[in-house]
């Protein structure tokens, strides 16, 4: 048995419940980093007219990340899959679980979503009904000058939508490539011991942001997006080629310590920056790319933190909530979005204190979720379209060892 199928082996052994935790963590950073969005400036669905300009800060914290981390688990959890699995089969699993929320979302979802967001940004008068038609013909003439709305559009989902793309472009190298993945894992075993694994990543990612970043920001337009691709399908091979290696672990754990003070000094270099230069036309060269070299580390080093730290602490914690959130945080995730927009375009109009309206949002999105949960979970047909797998074949179709859910490490 070579090195790397021993490696594997060990991997399929157990369930990696850190994982599990870091991927609860993220998604559940992002619904609530969705709901600042309602009340900071930046630009979203719909806006509170009392907006908190010093939210920015926190929200900026998890935002060069947290969709990094995402792409890394989820790669991750493909290598544990592709253990048994061959590339054709793999393919057909992945398709199965990651397409139906991704139809469901555009079908159903996002229609709620767009027509309030056509209300507030566009002045639209017309009723829900007329601008389903108009959503479904692929109406393109919501614009303004720099935008126009496109419809249908995947909204938040547009991860899934990357993911399964992404899947597609690794089981083709699976399929016709092997050897190139061997060599470049056993090269990337080199270059990434030690204190390179902090290093030599967060210099790729800074490179990549001063190469991309300024011609193609981030848009989530599929064919637009090319500097989110670069830095998402990296994070998604490095999960694949890497994380199943206990090299790598181990240098996870050894650097966390070192990871955390130059991530918080990155951090608050890179807000620094921000706020010193919101609101002007332009940034000076001579300060954007060394803000990409900050950008860069602090995007890495939260990675390094965030893997060190949960492989330390979270390793072999197991529990009721583990195992319930671990099943409920990607349908939670599907649903979120919408339950925020139309939550909060309402609680507008009530004129509440703020502090009360915020914590109304808080706490009916997350009801609107796990009542969505528990509902679909009950409910065969309704299964698949939320990212669960068919009751009948859920027990028997997996062995314990590998994950019931594409997403899920």
């Amino acid at each position: 048995m070579t090195a790397d199928r021993a490696q594997e082996g060990n991997v399929a052994a157990g369930r990696r419940t850190e994982l599990d935790w870091l991927r609860i963590g993220a998604f559940g950073l992002l619904i609530l980093y969705h709901i600042g969005m309602f009340y900071v400036p930046w630009e979203w669905e719909v806006k509170s007219p009392r907006l908190l300009p010093w939210l920015q800060i926190p929200m900026d914290w998890s935002s060069p990340w947290r969709l990094l981390l995402l792409f890394v688990i989820s790669g991750a959890a493909t290598r544990f899959m592709s253990v048994r699995m061959d590339p054709r089969q793999l393919w057909r699993s992945r398709s199965a679980y990651l397409l139906p929320p991704l139809l469901f979302a555009v079908v159903v979802l996002t229609p709620p979503q767009m027509y309030l967001r056509v209300i507030e940004q566009f002045a639209y008068h017309g009723d829900f009904g007329h601008f389903l038609l108009r959503y479904f013909r692929f109406d393109g003439s919501f614009c303004r000058p720099d935008d126009c709305v496109t419809m249908p559009n995947w909204n938040h989902l547009w991860f899934v939508a990357y993911l399964w793309i992404y899947t597609g472009l690794l089981l083709v190298l699976l399929a016709f490539g092997p050897k190139l993945l061997g060599s470049l894992r056993t090269l990337g075993g080199r270059w990434l011991a030690g204190w390179r694994l902090l290093a030599v990543p967060a210099l790729v990612l800074s490179l990549v942001r001063i190469g991309l970043e300024h011609f193609f920001p981030e848009t989530h337009d599929l064919f637009h997006d090319w500097y989110l691709h670069a830095i998402y399908l990296l994070a998604f091979l490095f999960g694949f080629l890497f994380i199943f290696s206990e090299e790598i672990w181990r240098d996870f754990v050894r650097l966390r310590w070192i990871a955390l003070p130059t991530a918080l000094v990155a951090y608050a270099a890179h807000t620094t920056y921000v706020l010193h230069y919101q609101g002007l036309p332009s940034i000076p060269l001579d300060v954007k790319v060394p803000l990409a070299f900050v950008y860069g580390l602090q995007q890495w080093s939260w990675i390094v933190v965030a893997f060190g730290f949960a492989r330390r602490h979270l390793a072999g914690r197991d529990g009721p909530a583990r195992r319930y959130l671990t099943e409920a945080i990607f349908p939670y995730y599907i649903v979120h979005q919408p339950a925020i927009i139309i939550v909060a375009y309402e609680l507008v109009r009530l004129r509440l204190p703020l502090a009360l309206e915020a914590t109304i949002l808080v706490v009916s999105t997350v009801a609107i979720c796990a009542l969505t949960f528990e509902a679909v979970r009950r409910v065969a047909f309704l299964r698949p379209w939320f990212g669960l797998k068919p009751i009948a074949r859920r027990a028997a179709s997996l062995p314990r060892d590998i994950p019931a859910h594409p997403l899920r490490p």
